[in-house]
């Protein structure tokens, strides 16, 4: 919203008209990463599959509400607060499959992060100009500063933003383009079997050298 970013900019003391313009950048660079079919449908199906994975375990839910100290305070109050927990409700019910997915959710909201940063950060200093960097870093500090609805949503998609996730896609988009330069990124959205490997997100020079062959 347009009074969210408004707030933001006045409380990092970043001229409104820049602020609207690195958010502009960032929506746009995000709109054309996920428009190439191969990634936006690949990322959806991650989600889907995350998503109809949790599978309710009363045994668990049982033993975390069980952990419930009742003997001060208010109890009801005690009980709300735990299941409005996105720790009781979701990960009681976290199944053996969507661990067995998450790497792969992992490594590719790393990349279209990574990617998207990278482009944002390429064209936001020639149309913003110099506080183009400090809006990135400011926006980057908020992205990693979770609350608990951002939690809930976080696990119930499957997708972590934290920063270990921001700093691994960013490695490796400049991992590629040390290597290869700027085109070196381009097959990420022509080639639909360019998405890199779970492997491949922390050894850029691995998914180049496949993508050669």
């Amino acid at each position: 919203m347009p009074s969210n970013i408004d707030e933001f900019a006045a409380a990092w003391e970043i001229p409104t008209d820049e602020m609207r313009l690195w958010v502009l950048a960032h929506e746009l660079a995000g709109h054309v990463i996920l428009s190439a079919p191969h990634v936006r449908d690949t990322l959806s199906d991650l989600v889907r599959q995350h998503v109809g994975g949790f599978r309710p375990d009363p045994n668990a839910v049982a033993d975390r509400l069980g952990q419930i100290d009742s003997g001060t305070g208010d109890p009801m109050a005690a009980l709300q607060q735990a299941l409005g927990d996105p720790e009781v409700l979701l990960g009681a019910v976290t199944s053996s499959d969507q661990q067995a997915l998450r790497p792969r959710l992992d490594a590719l909201v790393a990349v279209v992060v990574g990617y998207t940063d990278w482009i944002v950060d390429a064209v936001s200093v020639r149309i913003v100009g110099g506080n183009a960097l400090r809006i990135a870093e400011a926006v980057r500090r908020r992205r990693v500063e979770t609350s608990a609805n951002d939690t809930f949503v976080e696990q119930l998609l499957g997708i972590r933003l934290g920063e270990d996730q921001v700093a691994r896609g960013k490695a490796f988009v400049q991992g590629v383009v040390d290597r290869a330069g700027e085109s070196g990124l381009a097959p990420l959205l022509s080639r639909s079997d360019a998405l890199p490997t779970v492997s491949e997100v922390g050894a850029p020079g691995l998914w180049l050298a496949r993508l050669e062959h």
